[in-house]
């Protein structure tokens, strides 16, 4: 397990770059300007500046399935776009939202994705954008793992035990909802702090006691090395959503572009749920996932982007407040500062 672990990380290891202490994120999984066929990162100073040229939507995808990735591999964007009289960059894929939302800052992206909780963070650090989209995720597709062979069988046997997260986003949260449920102090878990690229050879290693993650990583972990679900997001009550940004920037020259690109979102996501399997094959051949990973993610997909409305606004901000009582985050962030609505746009 640790070779194939190790595996993973060699093809997308990144290395995190110091963001204010509010904006941890997972160094940044949901980085950097490539060729979809490489799965190689490349640091921000990398990506390229902002530009003079012909307008050009750069989008930043995150690693993993998504209606960006397919919106690539389909060219549907790229035809939706020059209808608007703008062409579009894809860069990445980034291993996680914080990244991209580093990019984002210097200048270097005008789109991505990313987790409500990860989206929060930023917020906090003052990243300059506005959520477009708003998509309710699965529940079973994440949560918080531990070897197969581990003696921890219940959440409370975590406490003292060393647990990895991505600092201020979807692991950390997923792991203090969890305790919460069981009434267990969040300071009585050993927090290691670690993107998920990171994170695989260390708990395949077994320095750490358990692993909170989502997506391809949390799925090939319990299919391809059978590590063994403690919980998952559904069993926590989580709200962890998922969320498409603009930069302001970028927004408030080209809304009309930024629409367009939401009403793409939006229809690759609907394919996808139509075509499960075959969205699954697409991901999978790029990230090199196995067959039977991209059977168990193909079960679990669900959820369509929708614009952001009061009932979305009021949901992240219980996850804000909560967040900021659990001492995540050092301040509450003004959501209704960071969404738009598409429809009025």
């Amino acid at each position: 397990m640790k070779n194939l672990f190790e595996a993973e990380l060699f093809n997308y290891h990144i290395k995190r770059r110091a963001l204010p202490s509010a904006l941890f994120f997972l160094t940044s999984t949901m980085a950097v300007a490539h060729n979809a066929a490489t799965a190689k990162s490349v640091s921000v100073s990398q990506l390229p500046k902002p530009s003079t040229d012909k307008l050009k939507a750069r989008i930043a995808i995150i690693r993993g399935p998504g209606p960006y990735f397919l919106a690539k591999v389909k060219n549907t964007m790229s035809q939706e776009l020059q209808g608007k009289g703008s062409s579009v960059e894809w860069l990445g894929p980034f291993p996680a939202f914080s990244p991209a939302a580093e990019a984002l800052n210097a200048g270097s992206i005008d789109f991505t994705g990313g987790s409500t909780t990860a989206a929060i963070s930023a917020m906090v650090a003052g990243s300059p954008f506005k959520i477009f989209g708003y998509q309710v995720s699965g529940r079973d597709g994440s949560g918080v793992l531990v070897q197969k062979n581990s003696d921890i069988k219940k959440v409370k046997d975590l406490v003292g035990k060393k647990v990895i997260v991505n600092r201020g986003g979807t692991g950390e949260y997923l792991l203090a909802k969890a305790l919460e449920k069981e009434k267990i102090p969040l300071e009585q878990v050993q927090r290691v702090y670690l993107g998920p690229a990171d994170a695989a050879p260390v708990f395949a290693s077994g320095k750490a006691d358990a692993w909170a993650v989502w997506g391809t990583f949390f799925a090939t972990a319990v299919v391809q090395y059978e590590a063994r679900v403690l919980a998952t997001a559904g069993d926590i009550g989580s709200e962890n959503d998922v969320i498409y940004i603009v930069h302001n920037d970028f927004l408030k020259k080209y809304p009309k572009v930024v629409k367009a690109v939401y009403d793409v979102v939006r229809r690759e996501s609907q394919w996808s749920l139509t075509n499960a399997k075959e969205a699954m094959r697409i991901y999978g051949k790029e990230f090199k996932l196995a067959q039977a990973v991209q059977q168990y993610m193909s079960e679990r997909m669900e959820g369509l982007p929708k614009p952001v409305g009061a009932a979305e606004i009021e949901k992240m901000n219980r996850v804000s407040d909560w967040f900021y009582k659990k001492g995540i985050i050092p301040k509450k962030p003004v959501i209704q500062n960071f969404v738009v609505d598409i429809t009025k746009i």
